[in-house]
């Protein structure tokens, strides 16, 4: 898998300040200086080995997890009704002249073979049949052409509002479960439209949908309610960046502030209950998601599609051992002989976009849904921990990296050439195009241009401009790199293809 990768395992003896797996105590480790003995240098003249950001960082414990069946969670995955609301299949087909028609998943059979990959159709308790969302709407991308179960998808456009769509549409005369089930779908999606409407294609709004539902809910028996039992507001709405799913077997927490611990199946369940408004519909749910979870840890990282330059990779698993691994993990052609330390990254180290961390902290405008979550019937199964010890965000597991543009959990910059390099990263950028076969095998991203103040644009263009001066959306942080010269940076970079 990893043709250089070995060469980290090797190199693992000398960088003693890399920091062990998580839940693998190691008392004899001095992190006060970081130093593994000082006069190793890189080509550049750094030192190599001389600490990091992984010595402030706070380990997560790695939680145990139920057992479950990976083909039984793929197939629940695209069969189950866990939304639990949507659009009658009679009208379906009106309805992707207004969505967009999909590309149909492989291997899918009956009618989930002639609907887009990121729906169900479903068949309800009188008879009638429901197209309802899956997980897929965000966490299917597509690469070089080819459509990736898992891989986030970066093209995906929340930019107008739910409630537009909704509100026009009138109700349907509720003689089918199918129909009502539409008029509920409609009434959430105009309830969701005012506080989830992202300012660029590519921003997801899965934190503040978790929000907004949970707001409507009494946590006990998930009744909802259609006047918010917590304040919303328009003004601090957080955009996201959907995260591969074959990091899933490495990591202890979900999402970017590490905020969801023990079993997953809560959060992940809530996430998607966006008609699911009670214990007893919910039970069921949470009890194949076992599968579902089991299913997203089977995952594995795509390979590199394009050529490798060896010799300069095994240069630059030299500069990731001792300047990234601390944080990130090192990587093995034996998976069993990979690390991972799960190491939450306080804000005033990492730096980098504070306000979904801050927020979601004590004394946020949105630390509701910590004490929310835990009183609920999910906490039954997870927990939401945001600000113990610290309010921060994990540095996630790097496989795959190169496919995952743009970076940083906000999404805010286009390359890893860029987060290797704060004092290049644009104030305003947009896309060249959404042609995924147009990949930038230097920068390893999506190539860009600059762009025009989002409040300047026109309407019609704002979409398409990443502006990260609007709140939610910097791009400051993780200066980790710039220490780095350009030769190392290439190096880097080079061997980050073959994670």
């Amino acid at each position: 898998m990893r043709p250089v990768a070995l060469a980290v395992v090797t190199l693992l003896s000398a960088c003693s300040s890399v920091p062990p797996a998580a839940g693998v105590p190691d008392s004899d480790t001095d992190t006060s200086t970081g130093s593994s003995g000082g006069d190793s240098t890189s080509e550049g003249g750094h030192a190599l080995c001389d600490g990091g950001p992984w010595q402030s960082g706070q380990p997560i414990a790695v939680p145990e997890l139920p057992v479950g069946d990976p083909a039984a969670g793929y197939e629940a995955l695209l069969t189950e009704d866990y939304v639990s609301c949507g659009i009658p299949w009679e009208l379906f087909g009106f309805a992707e002249d207004v969505l967009g028609v999909e590309e149909p998943l492989p291997g899918r059979t009956g009618k989930n073979a002639e609907v887009g990959h990121a729906w169900n159709v479903v068949t309800l308790e009188d008879g009638s049949e429901l197209v309802v969302s899956n997980c897929l709407q965000c966490h299917a991308g597509y690469f070089d052409g080819e459509l990736i179960v898992g891989l986030g998808k970066a093209s995906a456009d929340f930019t107008t509002s739910l409630s537009d769509f909704a509100e026009p549409l009138p109700d349907l005369p509720e003689t089918s479960d199918a129909n009502a089930a539409f008029n509920k779908f409609k009434a959430r999606a105009a309830a969701l439209g005012p506080y989830s409407t992202m300012l660029t294609i590519g921003a997801n709004p899965a934190v503040m949908f978790a929000i907004i539902l949970l707001s409507h809910r009494d946590p006990v028996t998930l009744a909802w309610s259609d006047e918010p039992r917590y304040e919303l507001s328009t003004e601090l709405v957080i955009p996201a960046d959907p995260p591969p799913w074959w990091r899933v077997g490495k990591k202890a927490s979900n999402f970017a502030n590490g905020m969801s611990r023990r079993d997953h199946r809560g959060t992940m369940v809530l996430a998607s209950s966006l008609c699911t408004d009670s214990v007893e519909e919910a039970g069921p749910v949470v009890d194949y998601f076992a599968d579902i979870q089991a299913y997203l840890a089977s995952l594995e990282a795509p390979r590199y599609p394009f050529a490798i330059d060896e010799a300069l990779a095994a240069d630059g698993a030299e500069i990731f051992e001792c300047n990234c691994a601390g944080c990130h993990g090192t990587y093995a052609a034996d998976p069993a002989a990979e690390t991972y330390p799960n190491l939450l990254i306080p804000l005033d180290v990492i730096g980098t976009d504070p306000s979904f961390a801050t927020l979601s902290a004590e004394g946020g405008f949105y630390h509701h849904l910590k004490d929310w979550f835990n009183e609920s019937f999910y906490g039954m199964f997870s927990e939401v921990v945001t600000d113990d010890p610290t309010p921060g965000y994990t540095a996630p597991p790097l496989d795959g990296i190169w496919a995952t543009a743009p970076y940083f959990h906000n999404g805010s910059v286009p390359s890893i050439a860029l987060v290797l390099d704060s004092t290049a990263r644009p104030s305003t950028w947009r896309r060249l195009d959404y042609d995924s076969t147009h990949f930038d095998e230097a920068a390893l991203g999506w190539p860009w241009e600059p762009a025009m103040a989002w409040s300047e644009a026109p309407a019609s263009e704002r979409k398409f401009i990443y502006d990260t001066t609007a709140f939610g959306y910097g791009n400051g942080g993780h200066t980790f790199g710039d220490h780095l010269d350009d030769a190392e940076r290439l190096a880097l970079l080079e061997y980050l293809k073959t994670l």
